[in-house]
């Protein structure tokens, strides 16, 4: 099973870290996906 965490602006980034840490800790598979939400504005 794969974990998809969603990205959007940075302060979301930010906040995700500690999960994207822990997913990384535990070598669990994950996918990021940025929507590049800011380039949009």
């Amino acid at each position: 099973m794969t974990i998809a965490i969603i990205l959007g602006t940075r302060p979301e980034i930010i906040k995700m870290a500690p999960v994207i840490r822990e997913c990384q800790c535990r070598g669990l598979d994950r996918c990021g996906i940025r929507s590049s939400e800011v380039r949009l504005l």
